[in-house]
């Protein structure tokens, strides 16, 4: 993964216009959505790695969660530093290596990221590193049985298009089985689709099966 490729196709500091207070519906309800599933403690440390623009962290600001970010696009690093009220916990690296001391937190979330990097095994043990013993772990994957991905591939014979210059796909079962290879305990899993309007996304989880679901969302310990 090039350390500008995201400044340059991901991150344009065109996308942003300043806006750093403006979200769409959907990117609210998904903030709702991820904070319900990790429910961080006021007072404890939470590290959001693959951060972007900071939009997660902003949304928990308010519950006295000391928080912290990271995200291999400058662009997107001081695009968030605007957004939250400590600036300095906003750090711009490769999180191949976490550049943070052994247990040092008590979140980690990780929201559609670690299927784009090179060794997700090695993430994973950097994810697992950084985290206190009984601390929480939240991690969101991509499924690559994606029903809309089937549903091409039976219409065109393509498959998903991948947009980023890593990007790995795999289905449940080999993402659940690559985070307990970690080492990690999966305490919850949970699904997740699209974010439309209620009653959309209600009848995308109530006939869409698990397996075929867009998004799965792994909450661990260790």
């Amino acid at each position: 993964m090039s350390d500008n490729f995201y400044d340059k196709f991901y991150y344009k500091k065109s996308n942003f216009n300043g806006q750093a207070d403006i979200l769409a519906p959907s990117a609210i309800k998904q903030n709702k959505f991820y904070k319900r599933l990790i429910c961080p403690e006021p007072g404890k440390k939470l590290l959001d790695v693959g951060c972007g623009t900071g939009t997660f962290l902003k949304a928990l600001e308010e519950s006295g969660v000391d928080l912290w970010g990271i995200d291999i696009s400058k662009n997107a690093s001081e695009f968030a530093k605007k957004r939250v009220r400590k600036p300095e916990q906003i750090i711009c690296a490769d999180a191949n290596t976490l550049p943070f001391n052994d247990d040092e937190f008590d979140y980690l979330t990780a929201w559609g990221v670690i299927e784009h990097f090179p060794s997700i095994p090695q993430i994973l043990k950097e994810v697992k590193r950084v985290v206190k013993k009984g601390g929480k772990i939240a991690i969101a994957t991509p499924n690559i049985y994606y029903y809309k991905f089937i549903w091409q591939t039976l219409r065109k014979g393509s498959g998903p298009v991948k947009h980023q210059e890593i990007e790995s796909l795999y289905s449940f079962k080999e993402w659940k089985d690559l985070i307990e290879s970690a080492g990690l305990s999966i305490l919850t899993i949970t699904r997740h689709n699209k974010f439309n309007k209620s009653i959309v996304s209600w009848l995308r989880n109530f006939l869409i099966p698990f397996y075929l679901s867009n998004h799965f969302v792994f909450i661990c310990t260790k």
